[in-house]
């Protein structure tokens, strides 16, 4: 192995500690999801026969369940063959470098030790807290670890009842339950990656008040885009999407090894494994391409065993990624040519609302240009509309690394940003976007502006 110069050791230390939590966030990249709980004991089946309505880890709800016989699954939660460390090397060894678990689903039964409800897997026959085990197994690795926590909870009393579409407001008791059960996982597994929060319908103080405990206990850690309410560190993309718009803020797809289910299912079509391997290797380059994070989800069996042909292909995704790795750096975001006094349009950018259960509507934010400056001296930047503005709005100009703010005056069709911007000979992306993080930013009002630059 060959020793950096201690300069250079030092260096890169330095620079990994000036990263801020998203930009590490990003560089994770490819993560590994795992859905397993009571229903994996089902595997999709009850009766004896399928349940093929919805995905096998709703079947409490989708599969008609009896509640008081699905809660009794727990004397049978044996999970003999869960072995944590395997896992983190599989994830390992499948080029992923963090793990996030269901620590509690929609049922309502947690995966770990916890004050607030019997309901969990030290009080099975297993005995012991699942999400205590996979923590250490990832630290021992150099693993991120992360956590899912559902804003439902079906077993709670207090909480609204079993409903079709599960976006379901959360009442006072059920959040006071939420705030107490993720006080714990935030406080007694250390280091957590990510907080991958689901479904619900929670208010914009119940979703403030969850970003709130977070960036208190653990403020390195990033929070999914269904927290709603536009309190998310990323975007969450809806199951297996990728974007088809260009994005200007950190995102994710969470996908699953089969888009028919999340949790196990004993009957499900697996298709050749050879073809799988290549498919997700694919898709993985795609997001990442793009810019956004890529967590592949993987069901454990009832026994807590991986099932085999999933184990196979995440192996083959290493052997893969050994052979070709991902690209370091992503592909740049679109821009539109601007040359020297000639009007142009910029190329628009989108982030998505994030605000209710996928409704996911884009919202335009950012205009982009590329200009090439053949000659040192000052210039003058222009905007215009194609009609007069009806109602005033404050827009972040940056040209390379100046920015400034203006104001798009009503009843104007154009304005000036500067008649005294100095510009050194060379490259630079100019950006027009409204004001505030890339995740929240409001919508641009005029995404038909121009600019044009003068000598």
């Amino acid at each position: 192995m060959k020793t950096l110069p201690l300069s250079i050791t030092l260096l890169s230390g330095y620079a990994k500690s000036m990263q801020t939590p998203i930009q590490s966030w990003s560089e994770l990249g490819f993560g590994l999801f795992i859905h397993v709980g009571l229903y994996s004991i089902l595997g999709g089946v009850y009766h004896g026969k399928p349940v093929t309505r919805g995905y096998s880890e709703q079947i409490l709800s989708h599969g008609y369940v009896s509640q008081y016989d699905y809660e009794q699954l727990t004397a049978e939660f044996t999970f003999e063959a869960f072995d944590a460390k395997k896992i983190a090397r599989v994830a390992q060894e499948a080029g992923m470098r963090y793990i996030v678990i269901t620590t509690k689903h929609h049922d309502g039964f947690c995966l770990f030790h916890t004050k607030t409800t019997s309901y969990n897997s030290t009080n099975t026959p297993y005995g012991n807290d699942i999400v205590k085990e996979l923590a250490e197994a990832c630290k021992e690795r150099g693993l991120g670890f992360g956590i899912y926590f559902s804003w439902i909870d079906w077993h709670y009393p207090h909480a609204l009842p079993i409903s079709a579409h599960n976006s379901d407001i959360i009442t006072p008791l059920h959040q006071a339950l939420n705030i107490a059960q993720l006080t714990e996982l935030l406080t007694n597994y250390g280091p957590i990656c990510e907080l991958w929060m689901d479904m619900g319908a929670p208010s914009e103080e119940q979703s403030k008040e969850v970003s709130s405990l977070l960036k208190r206990l653990q403020p390195q850690c990033m929070i999914n885009g269904r927290i709603w309410n536009d309190f998310q560190d990323f975007l969450t993309m809806g199951d297996n999407q990728i974007p088809t718009l260009p994005l200007n803020c950190p995102w994710q797809t969470p996908a699953s090894i089969y888009k028919e289910t999340w949790g196990y299912r004993s009957w499900q079509e697996r298709g050749d494994v050879h073809e799988k391997i290549a498919e997700l290797t694919q898709t993985l380059r795609q997001v990442r391409s793009m810019g956004g994070n890529y967590l592949l989800n993987i069901g454990l069996k009832g026994d807590g065993s991986i099932v085999p042909f999933e184990e196979k292909v995440l192996l083959g995704i290493g052997k893969n990624l050994q052979r070709e790795p991902l690209s370091v750096e992503p592909s740049p975001l679109p821009f539109l040519p601007l040359t020297v006094g000639t009007p142009s349009k910029g190329a628009l950018l989108y982030r998505y609302s994030g605000s209710h259960y996928y409704t996911y509507k884009p919202i335009p934010t950012t205009l982009r240009w590329s200009i090439t400056v053949e000659e040192s001296k000052s210039y003058s930047l222009f905007w215009e509309t194609e009609t007069p503005i009806d109602a005033e709005q404050k827009v972040r100009v940056m040209v390379g690394s100046t920015v400034w703010y203006a104001t798009l005056q009503k009843e104007q069709r154009t304005g000036i940003f500067s008649e005294r911007l100095f510009l050194e000979r060379g490259e630079y992306t100019i950006e027009v976007s409204t004001v505030g993080e890339p995740l929240t930013r409001a919508e641009l009002r005029y995404p038909s502006l121009q600019l044009t630059i003068k000598e």
